[in-house]
């Protein structure tokens, strides 16, 4: 039996609230989601437990103002993001070695780099790996994950096509990768 947190919603003006807050926000919830998991039911069980957490704080959640509302909501998605790759990271490596050898060969990998960066990477080393790249590389990947814009809009501003962003957004993590890499290597 697994206990589940209680959830209290006090009065009919949270429960507007949080309908307002799921109408307003729900699309950026499962944009940030999508960034992690492509199933879709993977998609939503991240949504949902989001929401619960986001449910748990509902007095703090009602003195934000929107942009910092925003910000809260795609943390909390990461969050729980994070912790499903981490429980299913562990699940895999612990079934290993029940099976015959070479079984690992024949298991699809359905980790996103994106997830795999943020959970072995500290905050300081991909600062420290950003602030080296050339200045166009660093306003597409703060347009990007910082402040959530999409590929069309980057295009916008810079005067460049959307797949041009792709590129540059592809190109610029493989150079964080490696500054990173290389001051690892350098560490050891």
């Amino acid at each position: 039996m697994t206990l589940r947190p209680q959830i209290k919603v006090n009065n009919e003006s949270d429960r507007l609230y949080l309908e307002m807050l799921y109408d307003n926000y729900k699309n950026l919830m499962f944009k940030q989601a999508r960034k992690y998991f492509q199933n879709q039911s993977d998609v939503e069980d991240v949504v949902q437990q989001s929401f619960v957490k986001l449910i748990m704080h509902l007095p703090t959640l009602r003195k934000l103002n929107r942009n910092t509302l925003a910000v809260y909501i795609v943390n909390v998605i990461r969050s729980c993001s994070i912790d499903i790759c981490r429980k299913r990271k562990i699940v895999k490596e612990n079934n290993f070695s029940d099976f015959f050898e070479g079984y690992e060969e024949t298991l699809e990998d359905d980790y996103d780099i994106d997830c795999v960066m943020e959970t072995f990477l500290s905050v300081q080393q991909l600062t420290n790996a950003i602030s080296q790249l050339p200045e166009k590389d660093q306003f597409v990947l703060e347009a990007k994950y910082l402040q959530c814009w999409r590929d069309s809009e980057i295009a916008e501003v810079l005067g460049i096509k959307k797949n041009t962003v792709r590129t540059r957004l592809f190109r610029a993590k493989n150079k964080v990768l490696e500054i990173i890499l290389r001051g690892n290597n350098e560490e050891e």
